[in-house]
């Protein structure tokens, strides 16, 4: 194999989720389309690189304006649009997941991404997780109602109960997606139908043993 399709293979390698089998898929695609697709793709990471980042508020994704500094502060859409019901929080694991339930139809709040899940064994915390940015947040806002949204595992339902414990001194009300996702289900992985069944089935955190 020539060095420079290898170096592509190793560096696709170490993407989520592509092993060497996809890694060749992908290379050998790139080696076959034409140099203006290349550039394309390539200019397409850079500019994701130079201009997308988390916005400040929420952790969502959020993009550079023209013209701004690199030192302004990002703000995301949802942060942004003052047609948001600024009374809901929604916590979701990753930025990917305000995504998938935008597209439900059925949210039209505001939303908190943690960006992971507590995992002690990786050295993944409150601190990691920005919790205290979290509980300033929920404890300066005007929210009645914040939706505890992460997946029903493990990892999600040890977060959830932390949450719970976290913000409980807020006073707000704390609920819990249920309906739609088995125990043991990933959000990053179900349909639409099964996160707005999720939403619209969510019940206040603890009053079922949970």
């Amino acid at each position: 194999m020539v060095p420079s399709l290898q170096k592509l293979l190793a560096a696709l390698r170490r993407l989520p989720g592509v092993g060497p089998k996809s890694a060749q898929r992908i290379g050998y695609h790139i080696l076959r389309a034409t140099r203006e697709e290349a550039v394309e793709l390539a200019r397409a990471v850079v500019a994701l690189k130079d201009r997308v980042g988390l916005c400040s508020v929420c952790g969502n994704v959020a993009e550079r304006v023209e013209g701004a500094s690199e030192n302004t502060p990002l703000e995301c859409p949802v942060c942004t649009d003052p047609r948001r019901d600024s009374s809901r929080l929604l916590i979701v694991e990753e930025p990917y997941n305000v995504e998938a339930f935008q597209k439900t139809g059925v949210y039209d709040g505001l939303y908190h991404v943690l960006g992971g899940l507590f995992d002690p064994l990786a050295g993944v915390g409150a601190v990691e997780l920005g919790l205290d940015a979290l509980a300033r947040r929920v404890s300066g806002g005007s929210f009645r109602e914040v939706i505890l949204a992460t997946s029903p595992t493990t990892a999600g339902e040890a977060t959830a109960s932390y949450l719970h414990e976290l913000l409980k001194p807020f006073g707000v009300t704390l609920t819990r997606i249920a309906v739609g996702l088995a125990p043991g289900a990933d959000v990053d992985y179900a349909d639409e139908i099964s996160l707005r069944l999720a939403l619209e089935g969510r019940r206040e955190y603890g009053s079922t043993g949970r």
